[in-house]
């Protein structure tokens, strides 16, 4: 039975095993999909442990530090002169995220060549900044140092700090005071409903959480490794399911 897998640290609430066991179902595939918590100081000793594995995912703290490991990069993991991998197949790199994210975007009814703002810049915000830079969208970044001054009128605004996630749950990088937008995401999926989402939904905004972008992300990691596909009402079958571990 070929072996896949989540690297990274902190493993201990991923909801990645349920999701990948769901897409594997629905391919007729019957593989194993184990959670390999991996340091960042002791991924040069993993090698051998991961080039056992069919494919995996790579999470934080290691999506920059896999790499040197990558003897290719599909364009997908380069953000300009930066780069991010979270999915391996025969040392070629990719970033699923830009998938991910894109359908989330798609879901939700909004467009990035509009108004956005953007709060972090980690690695999921210098790739969505490059998205946003590719389809001709006004970005607008903002950083810890000048979150608080935040004003303004906006077509998309995105959370991609952790500010809000499990299991700090009563705080929010912005209050909206002064802010008004049509469409909101957070990237946070625990919990389903942050309270950044809910101060948005009582300013009537459109809200999404990032339950969306991690399934997609994983299903086009299937796609990579042996071709598998997921029709979109399976798709929300799953991101059903899992907003509903989260409740």
């Amino acid at each position: 039975m070929k072996k896949y897998g989540l690297i990274g640290f902190p493993l201990g609430h991923s909801l990645s095993p349920f999701i990948h066991g769901e897409i594997f179902k629905r391919n007729g595939f019957d593989c194993g999909y184990s959670l390999y918590e991996i340091r960042h100081d002791e991924l040069e000793s993993k090698h051998e442990l991961l080039s056992s594995l069919a494919g995996f995912n790579v999470t934080i703290p290691l999506k920059e530090l896999i790499i040197p490991y990558c003897e290719r990069l599909d364009e997908s993991a380069v953000f300009g002169k930066l780069g991010a991998v979270n999915c391996v197949k025969e040392k070629t790199g990719y970033n699923t995220d830009v998938f991910g994210f894109q359908k989330s975007v798609e879901a939700l009814g909004a467009d990035l060549n509009s108004r956005i703002c953007l709060l972090g810049y980690g690695g999921a915000g210098k790739m969505i900044a490059h998205e946003v830079e590719k389809a001709g969208g006004k970005l607008i970044i903002v950083t810890r140092e000048n979150i608080k001054k935040l004003k303004g009128e906006f077509d998309l605004l995105i959370n991609s700090t952790p500010v809000g996630m499990y299991p700090n749950v009563d705080v929010s990088p912005i209050d909206f005071t002064g802010v008004s937008v049509k469409f909101v995401l957070d990237l946070i999926y625990n919990p389903a409903k942050t309270k950044f989402l809910s101060l948005a939904k009582q300013k009537d905004s459109k809200i999404m959480n990032g339950v969306t972008m991690l399934v997609w992300q994983a299903i086009k990691s299937h796609e990579i490794w042996y071709g598998g596909k997921v029709s979109d009402k399976d798709a929300a079958e799953i991101i059903k399911a899992v907003e509903e571990k989260l409740l």
